[in-house]
């Protein structure tokens, strides 16, 4: 089973393998709700967004 994603949070994720983190430029809309399903955790400092293990397995199996 998959959680449903908007496409921009999965274009975001995919985007994660092929840019810096700190580089992705997300919206904050697409950062809260990649943070909200456990995909994505943000530095303790802010502005830096970093995929979890669970976004790279989602990707692998979920993404189309």
């Amino acid at each position: 089973m998959c959680i449903p994603l908007s496409s921009e949070a999965t274009i975001a994720l995919k985007s994660f393998d092929r840019v810096p983190d700190s580089e992705a430029g997300l919206p904050r809309a697409v950062v809260e709700e990649l943070l909200r399903v456990g995909f994505a955790y943000e530095s303790h400092s802010g502005g830096v967004v970093n995929m979890t293990a669970a976004g790279r397995l989602w990707l692998s199996q979920c993404a189309g």
